[in-house]
């Protein structure tokens, strides 16, 4: 049986909402990450390590005026895998509203860190 519960997925997900407005929050992703973690959205490359993490999502998040994240997560076993449903919206520097649904896989360290968060699925929508 599987449980839902505070992970540190939901530090990350608050976090990066956070950042949109404040940038320096992304400073705090060595909170969430471990130091040689990998994040791979859908078919982009993977990246790995802090130092690259925290400018991936620089460059990610740098033209958006706002961003909302609604998920779930639910741990799916005792070796640290955790399955989040998110639903994401958001607005653009230059107006423009969009929206993606998706599921990730994350796998937690010993330490309670992100030792790899992959997004599995997305499916979008440009408004």
């Amino acid at each position: 049986m599987t449980q839902t519960t505070e992970t540190v997925v939901d530090r990350y997900i608050t976090l990066v909402d956070r950042a949109v407005h404040e940038p320096e929050a992304l400073q705090e992703l060595e909170s969430v990450f471990a130091p040689q973690a990998t994040v791979q959205f859908g078919e982009l490359p993977p990246v790995t390590g802090l130092a690259d993490i925290t400018e991936f999502y620089r460059r990610f998040y740098s033209d958006m005026a706002d961003s909302k994240h609604v998920w779930t997560t639910t741990v799916l076993d005792d070796e640290g895998t955790i399955e989040v449903r998110f639903i994401a919206a958001w607005r653009t520097a230059d107006g423009q509203l969009g929206s993606q649904g998706g599921i990730e896989r994350v796998t937690v360290d010993a330490d309670g860190l992100i030792r790899e968060l992959r997004v599995l699925s997305l499916e979008s929508d440009g408004a």
